[in-house]
């Protein structure tokens, strides 16, 4: 048997607009896509109390993506992982 499920995009910035939003379904069961701009700004904590509320969880960290999204996704990881953002830089030359 095939299920069939819709995937929400958290496209949220941070981890309170995330809780604030799934708040709404409290006691139901989400199929969420976490983004890499999401979770590299707020790291595994986002994931866990996704978890803890009952969700299931596509966690989406492909870097062959949207140039804008990888460039706001490494920003975002720069300010958790300053070494991170100057390999990068070297790499890409552009920032």
């Amino acid at each position: 048997m095939n299920e069939s499920r819709i995937c929400i995009a958290l496209d949220f910035k941070t981890k309170s607009d995330v809780e604030n939003f799934l708040k709404q379904f409290e006691g139901e069961s989400l199929y969420v896509k976490v983004g890499m701009e999401l979770f590299y700004g707020e790291g595994i904590e986002i994931i866990k109390m996704i978890k803890e509320m009952g969700h299931k969880i596509f966690l989406d960290l492909k870097l062959h993506d949207i140039p804008n999204t990888v460039k706001s996704s490494c920003f975002r990881w720069y300010w958790n992982d300053e070494s991170c953002y100057w390999r990068i830089r070297r790499r890409q030359n552009k920032w």
